[in-house]
């Protein structure tokens, strides 16, 4: 009767077991396959697969347009090298030269040098392939084209030529050039894209009489159309062989770029595809194809070309084929064209109908498992699993020691096995545990004396650096100091030779005037011999001359004085700079004291301009904002490798005095601009700086609550600009 119980009890727990799992199981099952279907297929097409164009889009219209301006730059640079043909001053070479460059860019059919009035100069000989004249170009026919209007040639109401005239680089844009035409007569049974073409034009300067004409290039369409087939062989390879990419004109209307062309030989398609699309270049979306949506989109993006310039748009295109387009505005001051890649939606689907599939299989075989597995479980589980939830709640009452007893030798048997495997582990890992805690205190204690004494020795370094770096200070000022005593004693030395040059020649004319003086005594008792030979003495000495040299002796001897004077006065103004308490100071005094004092440094070969404005005076120390002044001032000195000058200038702004010191050296390297106030950066050699000067300018520029700041000047040499305000 038990066990009859029993099985009925195990048949009744496999039946509610299987009515509960079967249906918990597969309703979330199907429903997320179903789910997963749809939000696939949405998110394939509204988020993936759009981005994913409008992405490509706008890499294939950033590609064109970096080729845009590289091409531009080309042309720019071509001018530059063929520019001297239109001044006469090279005309020897200039031929070869363009016939060169034909060669090297390989992408351009004409290159055309053309005077102010658009006349045609110059123009290349041999085609881009490098061939010989008589191989693709008449050297006659290349000879009528000298002199010709070359705004006949060209479309646009020759507007690019304006813009040349008016020293602006101009453009042409996509066209059937007559003039290609005429001169490459077999691109007719090439692929189209090669009929057509794009220029770049540029003016040609001269010093005197400004432009003097230009440069036109003219690039053959087809490098533009293998951006557009790199990009459709890319998306073969990725398995989307309806994939590729077109390009429209700035009318938003015109195709001036696509898979479908004449001539092209076709890698990827079969007989029965090429039938279906015929040539599209130069055709109309809107009254050849009939895509106005598509037209509209396009026409948007040249109108209102915000950012990203990218949109999308789904169409039929043949009839009865879906696609979807991303489509990307390139972003160039006048090609304003709009770049398109398209995909089928039968390609962009197939993942989604593929992804259908494999949900319906999982379905199946999902009901399949849980019907037999929900049989299974219930036969092995629910007595081994009585025990081991008493066991549990023994353990989960603290007792670690409780162990379970399963005779069963299933993975419910090895279950119970892991459960008193992990019993014991506990009670193991609980005492470790303790016994850790207890070792752990005693690593703390130790190693917080170390940090204590870490610490301690951190402050030791920190205060012999700070007294390493005052002795540093203080060497540098020395350094200063000595090579000030230097251009001192120079500076001394010349005004002193005005007095010990001078001195020689005074004795000598006091002594003439001394012998001329006791002739004239002689002469007042004797008779008029002597006073004949007065006269012989006078002019052999030059009397006269020694009269008006004495006055311009005291005048030189004066100056040297005053300038001892002074130079002693600006040395004495210096050396109290670490005494010197703050002041009322005109901020042109220390700049005078400073130029006073590296005077030996700039004299008879840099001319100082003074450009003073009328400023408020400044509290602050002026010995040391002489300091400022004579370090930035013999630096700019020593940066002039002979002659030179300096600029000096002061002016009020937003409640500060603004010093600016500028030279006309060879400026700063922009890798060190951010390096010259750092402690010890120099770039002088060794022995010659210790890279403290401008670092300790800086430190007294902080103290008076002003800022200094250097930059290169766009003419050459640097600019040190010095700001301090009015209320220190």
């Amino acid at each position: 009767m038990t066990a009859g119980k029993c099985d009925r009890g195990m048949r009744s727990l496999r039946q509610k077991l299987l009515l509960f799992i079967l249906p918990l199981c597969l309703i979330p099952l199907i429903g997320i396959s179903f789910f997963s279907y749809f939000q696939a297929k949405e998110r394939i097409t509204q988020d993936r697969i759009v981005l994913y164009l409008e992405q490509i889009a706008l890499g294939v219209a950033d590609t064109i347009e970096l080729t845009l301006l590289e091409k531009l730059e080309e042309t720019i640079s071509m001018g530059l090298i063929l520019g001297e043909h239109l001044t006469g001053r090279e005309t020897r070479l200039s031929q070869s030269r363009v016939d060169r460059m034909i060669a090297i860019h390989e992408v351009y059919d004409l290159i055309i040098l053309f005077d102010i009035d658009g006349r045609i100069v110059l123009t290349n000989s041999v085609d881009r392939n490098g061939g010989e004249s008589p191989n693709q170009l008449d050297p006659r026919l290349l000879e009528r084209l000298k002199g010709q209007d070359l705004t006949e040639y060209t479309p646009l109401s020759a507007a690019w030529l304006q813009a040349v005239r008016s020293g602006r680089n101009g453009y042409v844009d996509w066209h059937p050039s007559p003039l290609v035409h005429q001169l490459y007569p077999s691109y007719t049974s090439r692929d189209i894209a090669w009929q057509y073409n794009v220029g770049f034009a540029a003016p040609v300067w001269d010093e005197k009489q400004g432009v003097v004409g230009g440069i036109l290039t003219l690039m053959n369409w087809e490098f533009i159309q293998q951006i557009l087939d790199l990009q459709e062989e890319e998306l073969y390879n990725r398995a989307l062989s309806s994939g590729y990419a077109f390009l429209f004109n700035r009318d938003g209307d015109t195709i001036i770029g696509h898979k479908y062309r004449a001539y092209r030989e076709y890698e990827n398609l079969v007989a029965d595809e090429l039938a279906n699309y015929p040539n599209n270049y130069g055709t109309s979306l809107i009254r050849d194809h009939g895509l106005t949506q598509l037209a509209a989109a396009v026409r948007a993006l040249i109108e209102d070309p915000v950012w990203p310039y990218a949109s999308s748009l789904a169409y039929e295109y043949p009839a009865n084929t879906p696609k979807i387009s991303g489509l990307a505005a390139i972003n160039h001051e006048h090609f304003t064209w709009v770049c398109g890649v398209g995909i089928n939606d039968e390609e962009i689907f197939a993942p989604v109908q593929d992804l259908k599939n494999v949900l319906v299989l999982a379905a199946v075989f999902s009901s399949l498992l849980v019907v037999v597995l929900t049989f299974w479980v219930a036969s092995q589980i629910t007595t081994p699993l009585k025990k081991l939830t008493v066991g549990a709640s023994i353990i989960a009452g603290g007792d670690l020691s409780q162990r379970v007893s399963v005779s069963s030798r299933d993975e419910t048997g090895e279950l119970a096995h892991a459960f008193n495997e992990m019993a014991r582990s506990l009670e193991e890992r609980s005492q470790a545990l303790i016994d850790l805690n207890r070792r752990l205190e005693q690593k703390v204690e130790e190693r917080t004396r170390e940090l204590q004494q870490s610490h301690r020795q951190v402050e030791e370094a920190y205060q012999e650096l700070k007294d390493t770096q005052v002795q540093l200070i203080q060497s540098e000022k020395m350094a200063s100091l000595g090579q000030l005593v230097a251009g001192i004693a120079h500076e001394i030395k010349n005004p002193l030779n005005f007095l010990y040059g001078n001195t020689d020649f005074l004795k000598k004319y006091i002594t003439h005037l001394k012998e001329l003086l006791a002739l004239y005594d002689d002469a007042s008792k004797e008779a008029s011999p002597l006073r004949e030979e007065a006269r012989e003495i006078k002019k052999r000495i030059n009397y006269d001359f020694i009269l008006e040299d004495l006055d311009t002796l005291i005048v030189n001897f004066e100056e040297g004085t005053k300038r001892i004077h002074a130079i002693i006065s600006d040395l004495r103004a210096f050396s109290r700079m670490d005494s010197d308490e703050f002041r009322s100071v005109d901020v042109h005094e220390p700049i005078e004291q400073a130029l006073n004092l590296v005077r030996h440094e700039y004299r008879d070969r840099i001319k100082v301009h003074r450009d003073y404005a009328e400023v408020p005076p400044l509290a602050c120390h002026a010995g040391k904002l002489s300091q400022v002044f004579m370090n930035l001032l013999a630096n700019a000195c020593q940066a002039i490798d002979g002659q030179g000058e300096i600029w000096i200038r002061s002016s009020r702004r937003n409640g500060s005095v603004v010093i600016d010191i500028e030279d006309s050296g060879p400026g700063i390297p922009p890798e060190n601009l951010n390096k010259v106030f750092e402690p010890f950066f120099t770039t002088k050699p060794g022995g010659e700086g210790t890279g403290l000067g401008l670092s300790i300018s800086y430190g007294i520029i902080q103290q008076h609550k002003g800022s200094i700041s250097v930059e290169n000047r766009p003419e050459g040499g640097a600019r040190f600009r010095i700001e301090l305000p009015v209320k220190s």
